[in-house]
């Protein structure tokens, strides 16, 4: 099944001549797992994830991680898209 992984980092930051500014990184990626993928399987993914954005964006305020599987339900039956 296909599992996306996406991981946003954002926050202010200080710009001259300014009174707001915010800066964000996001990365989304697509994987290929079996159905017996654990969880903490998934979490290392997302890890590498942000640990790939710290590198464009060292120490923001906030950072979110998002684990997707797409369905659709078919005659009672679960589909998994993609």
């Amino acid at each position: 099944m296909k599992v996306e992984i996406e991981v946003k980092a954002f926050g202010q930051e200080d710009v001259q001549e300014t009174t707001d500014a915010y800066k964000a990184v996001e990365i989304a990626r697509t994987h290929e797992l079996s159905k017996e993928t654990t969880l903490g399987e998934v979490e290392k993914l997302m890890a590498s994830l942000v640990k790939e954005i710290e590198k464009q964006y060292p120490n923001p305020e906030q950072c979110l991680g998002k684990a997707t599987i797409r369905i659709n339900v078919e005659n009672g039956k679960m589909i998994f898209v993609g």
